[in-house]
């Protein structure tokens, strides 16, 4: 879901990560051929300022160019908490839904929630909802960095639901999604995330995957009856092994055209 309205035209499509900055030039829903941009950092503890210094000096030096064009924003579920919500009538009004939010990711998160900015996705009436959140230091340096090199931030969205999106066409009963030192399980229905699982995984994940998900289905049972999960690798290599029965690799739509955190975000619009 997007912290920032979305914007669906021509857009500079940045991907941050703790070991890289991809970004890719997306106009009409189609990818500019030689636009992908792909940086690797040094991790600093995982935290965000190495990637956003980088993404500094990209727009200040390479990027001059594209001044004035919109950029949509992905980032690593590292830089974003995901939870689902319960459904309370709290969420039909604006400051009750703020309140409400908030009181359910301090319960998980602690007093660090207090500095988070929070959305949720537009579920049904009576449906748990998808709630993603990101510090408020980092969404406010990342509108600041694009509106000092002449861009606007339009959108700020976590990988999975981005990535969801992307596979909807397959119409998936439950995805995973493989990022650096992070598995991420979502179940779907009409493609909209109904349950999720995050956990931290080694490069060896795809011995991983069969165990993590029995440890998820112990705690839902109403997983039991997913028979296929499909498996979006954003490592940008394969597994070096052959995955698990119930596990389908499922490569992203033009996945060839870009690195692979950049195409998360550009077939996901």
């Amino acid at each position: 879901m997007s912290l920032i309205d979305r914007y669906n035209r021509r857009v500079l499509c940045v991907a941050l990560a703790p070991e890289q900055l991809t970004a890719v030039l997306r106009s009409g829903g189609r990818i500019v051929a030689g636009s992908e941009v792909c940086i690797a950092l040094t991790p600093t503890h995982g935290h965000w300022q190495s990637a956003l210094d980088a993404l500094q000096a990209w727009l200040q030096q390479d990027a001059q160019g594209l001044r004035g064009v919109p950029i949509a924003v992905s980032l690593a579920s590292r830089w974003c908490q995901m939870t689902m919500l319960p459904w309370s009538d709290a969420l039909l009004d604006p400051v009750g839904a703020q309140h409400f939010t908030q009181a359910q990711f301090g319960a998980i998160f602690g007093e660090l929630a207090r500095s988070w900015v929070i959305t949720t996705d537009d579920a049904p009436y009576g449906q748990p909802r998808l709630a993603c959140a990101i510090e408020r230091a980092l969404l406010t340096a990342l509108q600041d960095c694009a509106a000092a090199n002449g861009h606007t931030c339009v959108s700020v969205e976590a990988l999975l639901p981005i990535a969801a999106r992307a596979l909807a066409g397959a119409k998936p009963a439950a995805i995973a999604v493989i990022e650096p030192g992070r598995m991420l399980f979502a179940a779907l229905t009409k493609g909209r995330i109904v349950a999720l699982q995050t956990q931290p995984c080694s490069t060896a994940w795809a011995e991983e995957l069969a165990p993590a998900w029995q440890r998820w289905s112990l705690r839902a049972p109403e997983l039991a009856g997913i028979a296929s999960v499909a498996v979006a690798n954003l490592l940008g290599k394969s597994a070096g092994a052959e995955l698990p029965a119930r596990f389908q690799a499922t490569p992203l739509p033009n996945h060839g055209l870009a690195p692979a955190y950049a195409t998360a975000c550009m077939t996901g619009r």
